[in-house]
């Protein structure tokens, strides 16, 4: 497999988040991962994106996110760029789900997806890092025939 590189500059708007998720679990599948992990990383990246839009953003629909998808041979790596308020530290330490709880559960959902959970500030603004490990190169070579093969019926 050849790296890929993947990126959008999406508006602060949830009806966008449809387009993100449909990249990232297409990405998912041609890099050979299981449908079933595919909609995992999906609802990640989505999980993120939402709480850029309602927490960085404050739910301003008129900022941009700026969203890096990459394909290497061992892994993917999704980039969440946003110019809006820095994260509260506490809010992104994991926690365990309480039962009555409302929030926090997009931070849960995206670190027992995902393999690593980086956040920083980069290039003025917030940058969350998000990296999924891929199957062995046997199987992502196996993945991709799948794929390509749905694509010629």
């Amino acid at each position: 497999m050849i790296d890929v590189t993947l990126k959008f500059l999406v508006p602060s708007h949830p009806r966008y988040l449809a387009v993100v998720r449909a990249a990232v679990g297409e990405l998912g599948l041609v890099s050979g991962l299981s449908p079933e992990e595919c909609r995992g990383i999906a609802l990640a990246v989505d999980e993120a994106l939402a709480n850029i839009i309602r927490h960085a953003y404050g739910g301003d629909f008129g900022r941009e996110i700026e969203v890096k998808c990459q394909a290497f041979f061992d892994r993917l790596e999704f980039t969440l760029l946003d110019q809006g308020e820095p994260p509260d530290p506490a809010r992104l330490a994991p926690h365990p789900l309480e039962d009555g709880a409302l929030g926090g559960r997009g931070t849960h959902i995206i670190r027992s997806v995902m393999d690593e959970v980086c956040y920083e500030r980069a290039r003025g603004g917030n940058q969350l890092k998000l990296s999924k490990r891929l199957p062995l190169a046997q199987n992502q070579a196996e993945g991709e025939a799948t794929a390509y093969e749905r694509y010629d019926s």
